[in-house]
């Protein structure tokens, strides 16, 4: 099914993530999987089952862990062909370009993607959108009726309220969505068409 995608947070290869092999003390940050290679697999697979070769995949950062050779394991491995990332606090491998072997040669990290960026404020599917990894309160166009798509918190943030009321701003983390898969644009619609515009004053 093509079609337009958004997630973040993948955190491939990330074993500290994965519950099974964690060295972490406090294990309720956990993915609920027994083995590393079992997470990567299943994330794998959900979004191939998802996502098309001719669709398009946006991904709020975080992409891989375990070494910068990693973006490219994971990259090849996923059908779709147009991704465009937005960077997160672990894409540092990709914010410098490293350079990595692929099967057709030497290649730096940001052209394995369509697009590498700090944040993506446009229009998208006729949507005007403003994507970042991390939340925030405020963006470019809010009081237009501009979505904010973020990552980093896993879930984990209350979603933003402001009088009792929720606003067009979501997390889109892999680990949000039911079925631990990318959100189509639909779905993210059916949710924002019930959310609020965030009014900014004087900036109205």
């Amino acid at each position: 099914m093509a079609g337009i995608y958004f997630s973040s947070d993948f955190h491939f290869g990330h074993v500290n993530l994965v519950r099974g092999c964690s060295a972490w003390e406090d294990k309720a940050a956990c993915r609920n999987f027994d083995t590393l290679e079992e997470h990567n697999e299943i994330l794998i697979q959900n979004i191939n089952k998802m996502v098309s070769q001719d669709s398009i995949l946006y991904c709020t950062g975080d992409w891989a862990m375990g070494g910068f050779d990693n973006v490219w394991r994971f990259r090849k491995r996923l059908n779709v062909k147009t991704i465009h990332l937005v960077l997160g606090n672990h894409d540092n491998a990709i914010r410098n370009n490293k350079i990595v072997l692929t099967d057709t040669g030497y290649m730096n990290l940001q052209n394995l993607f369509t697009s590498v960026n700090d944040i993506i404020s446009k229009k998208i599917g006729g949507q005007r959108m403003f994507l970042c990894h991390y939340p925030m309160r405020a963006w470019e166009k809010a009081s237009k009726g501009s979505w904010c798509l973020v990552g980093h918190e896993h879930g984990r943030l209350p979603d933003y309220e402001v009088n009792g009321v929720k606003i067009k701003t979501m997390d889109i983390g892999i680990d949000t969505h039911s079925e631990f898969r990318p959100y189509h644009f639909d779905e993210i619609k059916e949710i924002m068409d019930k959310r609020s515009v965030l009014k900014q004053g004087h900036h109205d």
